[in-house]
């Protein structure tokens, strides 16, 4: 029999720059590239239409990628041990391949499949290529232990060196003409890519059947170019971050953040395009921190859930605070937070854009975070994370609940500053000036004049009828007083931090593996709170060193 070996896709949807299946195709005589659907992979336990539709693009995608080059991609259902077990059987396989998972939440699975293979005297090849560094590696310079801060990441990435440059693309035309054909083993009506509707999943809306990003190594590559492209125009201006002292809301072909998380695009192949093209294009005084290193922030969270399983989580998880947040109770108001009825225009526009197009901007995402939680309502994270993980197309495990914990408890001396009013009002006016975006997804107030577009319950009836929206007919009320709210919730985080639990605040400075940020500073940063500063702030903050500046997390600019 020839020597057969699989090649099993998870994360790491993509043929370029993918060290695993390139070490499994020259080992063997037979390849066999799979997808196994066993309800949890990519998230499938826990996302909606929109992230499935992406993930069977992407995974349609490789199927006709392969098939034009004579070579055939097949899908399974089931536990993968248990299916990886009977191939080794029927198709003698001696070599299975795939990326390393860096989130510890798919150890155990992956740990299963490599006792199976163990047993059945298989060869396993799992290499890193989904970060720009392998968690192990990493580990070992902090002694054994994540590192507390990006800033000490950075450091342990600055000990170790450059990522590794992305690989060559294989040629697959070459090896399917040197491979031996798997047409006596492809059954087309089972092995096929399935569309969504065999999952019974549909449309919640109208506006979700429409594809504004198709899933897929190709469509990933081609967005990679042009995004690159916008990126050298803002070089040659001597710029760095134009998404962030102005964030896109609308564009669509500037944000890579999906195709990253499902790794049709390789982020080794991101980081050094981007840094490329700022050694090349850049002509502002240089720094120490090129734009590529923003990707840094990505890295952080998924070092920190690589060996913490409860990352995702409030019980259990070592990383965040136990704050006596709301976990069951309001749930008329999550419902309205959800649906983006909460009679607040900005964050209802957050909500309805995540719902009908599964993404939207690093700002919006902080702003209806930070509305759920100490901002507002002060609801558990958790709670809003998992809505993320239905509708958000980027959204996966490490990333989104570090940023939901981190913006909600990050930093106590941040939040415990009364002075830092999130305000529901007033961002929406300095992100949406001319309130275009809240016009686009709360049509209710298509019509409304830009002086009540933030706060429509206080504009007189006249101005409502004439608007063509009544407030608390058309369009809800306020579900309830930001203000007064803000304040109960800042007393209630003072209570904890400073009258019952006096000691979590100084065990959680000391403690090397808490989720914390370097400094105030970037906090304030990542949190896009410059837009709530006051104009001698905001003057203030811009004198910030260079060193500094490369430092703010512009997550959206790059992912």
């Amino acid at each position: 029999m020839p020597k057969t070996g699989i090649h099993w896709f998870r994360h790491g949807l993509r043929i370029h720059d993918n060290p695993a299946l390139v070490a499994c195709q020259d080992e063997v005589e037979r390849f066999i590239p799979i997808f196994i659907f066993d309800g949890k992979t990519a998230g499938t336990d826990v996302c909606g239409y929109l992230r499935f539709r992406f993930l069977l693009q992407s995974l349609q995608d490789l199927e006709n990628q392969f098939a034009s080059n004579g070579i055939n991609f097949m899908c399974f259902h089931g536990e993968p041990h248990e299916i990886l077990e009977k191939l080794i059987k029927e198709w003698e396989v001696r070599v299975i391949s795939f990326e390393k998972d860096s989130e510890s939440t798919w150890h155990k699975r992956d740990i299963l499949v490599k006792e199976m293979c163990s047993k059945n005297n298989v060869q396993v090849i799992e290499l890193v290529s989904h970060t720009l560094y392998d968690p192990e590696e990493i580990f070992s310079i902090n002694s054994n232990s994540p590192p507390n801060t990006c800033e000490e990441l950075r450091k342990s990435c600055y000990k170790i060196g450059n990522p590794e440059q992305p690989i060559p693309r294989p040629d697959l035309k070459f090896l399917s003409a040197h491979l031996l054909s798997t047409n006596d083993l492809y059954i087309p009506e089972i092995h096929k890519v399935p569309n969504v509707e065999y999952f019974g999943l549909k449309p919640e809306c109208k506006e979700q059947e429409f594809c504004l990003f198709p899933g897929g190594e190709t469509k990933a590559l081609e967005l990679c170019h042009s995004r690159i492209q916008y990126e050298k125009e803002s070089f040659k201006s001597g710029k760095i971050n134009p998404n962030l002292s102005k964030p896109v809301l609308f564009t669509k072909e500037i944000s890579l953040s999906p195709y990253l998380r499902f790794g049709c695009l390789s982020i080794r192949k991101l980081y050094w395009d981007l840094k490329k093209a700022y050694v090349k294009n850049f002509t502002g005084p240089r720094n120490l921190y090129c734009p590529a290193e923003q990707l840094f922030w990505r890295e952080y969270f998924y070092q920190l859930s690589y060996k913490n399983e409860n990352f995702a989580q409030v019980d259990g998880n070592h990383m965040c605070f136990k704050i006596p947040w709301d976990y069951y109770g309001k749930q008329d108001l999550f419902l309205k937070w959800e649906q983006g009825q909460t009679g607040f225009p900005w964050i209802d526009a957050c909500m309805r854009q995540l719902v009908q197009e599964g993404w939207i901007h690093h700002v919006c995402r902080n702003s209806v975070a930070l509305f759920l939680t100490r901002g507002v309502l002060f609801l558990s994270w958790e709670r809003g994370m998992k809505t993320f993980f239905k509708y958000q197309i980027d959204a996966d495990w490490s990333v989104c609940s570090g940023n939901w914990n981190w913006i909600a408890t990050g930093d106590p001396e941040e939040i415990l500053n009364s002075a830092n009013t999130f305000c529901p009002v007033k961002y929406g006016k300095k992100i949406d000036p001319q309130g275009n975006y809240i016009k686009k997804y709360v049509t209710e107030l298509k019509d409304f004049p830009l002086e009540y577009l933030n706060e429509p319950w206080k504009a007189p009836l006249d101005i409502q009828e004439k608007s063509n929206c009544i407030i608390g007919k058309d369009y809800p009320e306020p579900i309830v007083d930001y203000e007064e709210a803000f304040k109960e919730n800042i007393a209630k985080l003072q209570q904890f931090f400073h009258s019952e639990k006096k000691e979590i605040f100084e065990t959680f400075l000391n403690d090397k593996n808490a989720l914390k940020p370097a400094n105030s500073q970037e906090y304030r940063a990542y949190t896009f709170a410059k837009f709530l500063e006051s104009e001698k702030s905001s003057k203030q903050s811009s004198k910030l060193s260079a060193r500094d500046n490369s430092s703010v997390p512009d997550l959206e600019q790059f992912l």
